[in-house]
């Protein structure tokens, strides 16, 4: 049997790799660039280059009144809290709101999770009296259910005016997690956005395939890749305006204590924390980073 195992290619391989001490410190100093990249380019976005206008667009940063879609209590901290922190504490004049479309009572927990929404919001810096988590009949926590979109249309629109937003920010067409309310909310916003010239200007939160989704920071280059002359132009020229075509997208980063705000809201939400989400909260790249792109408006831009 051993015989076997090392008559494979894979062993092979792997004794190639490991055969000589000059390729076992080659092979060494490769995982330690691996392992430095991403925490040093965290590092950078959180800390030093988060705020320039090309990384986080002005219409964010200088956001009086703030709207965050969801469709179910705990969205706002599994996915949205890179953002929802990094625009809120840089700008504390900022109003943030959260509109949560269903109070996800799919297990009978609707009122359960409606009263943890409010501690997650209060930990998020969203003012509890702006954190909503509507019990609507026809937007009940549903994974076989599409949502009227007209409805969360007319919806959006009124909390908008109720609250005097000027930008808001949702879930894109994969919902995150492909979960059939997150990915008709989006349908709705975007359509309202489209359609309705005053509607003020909204970001949705990319969707990555799955095994790029929990790859805790090493998922991060990669997604930098289309901001790399933003980040170094943020490094040596740093800048607070943006024309409308660098306005169309956004990356944001947690730091380490956001990132501790982030497992502090989630801990609101004690009927949904599963050994699965102790995990997640760990691994999960949408809790240490979000990349945003502007949902294009009736004028056009993107």
């Amino acid at each position: 049997m051993a015989r076997k195992i090392r008559d494979t290619k894979v062993f092979k391989a792997c004794y190639w790799l490991v055969g000589t001490r000059s390729r076992r410190r080659t092979l060494l100093r490769v995982a330690i660039v691996i392992l430095v990249i991403p925490i040093v380019l965290q590092w950078f976005l959180a800390y030093i280059v988060g705020s320039d206008a090309r990384l986080l667009p002005p219409e964010l940063l200088r956001s009086k009144s703030l709207l965050v879609v969801t469709a179910h209590p705990d969205d706002e901290c599994l996915f949205f809290s890179p953002t929802i922190l990094g625009i809120l504490d840089r700008n504390r004049a900022i109003n943030g709101g959260l509109l949560v479309m269903s109070t996800g009572n799919n297990y009978g927990k609707g009122e359960t999770r409606k009263q943890e929404l409010k501690g997650s919001c209060q930990a998020l810096g969203i003012n509890p009296s702006r954190c909503e988590a509507l019990n609507h009949p026809s937007l009940q926590d549903n994974p076989r259910k599409w949502w009227d979109t007209n409805l969360i249309q007319a919806i959006v629109r009124e909390y908008v005016k109720k609250w005097e937003v000027d930008a808001i920010i949702t879930f894109d067409e994969g919902g995150v997690s492909g979960h059939i309310n997150h990915r008709a909310v989006s349908a709705a916003v975007s359509e309202y956005v489209l359609g309705d010239k005053d509607a003020p200007p909204a970001y949705k939160l990319v969707t990555t395939a799955v095994l790029r989704k929990y790859t805790f920071l090493f998922d991060l280059p990669l997604t930098a890749l289309s901001f790399t002359w933003r980040i170094i132009a943020a490094i040596f020229y740093p800048s607070t305006e943006a024309s409308p075509e660098i306005s169309s997208k956004a990356l944001l980063a947690n730091s380490w204590h956001r990132y501790v705000m982030t497992r502090g809201a989630f801990a609101s939400h004690e009927s949904q924390y599963t050994w699965d989400r102790h995990l997640y909260m760990i691994l999960s790249r949408y809790v240490w980073f979000n990349d945003l792109k502007r949902i294009p408006t009736q004028t056009g831009s993107s």
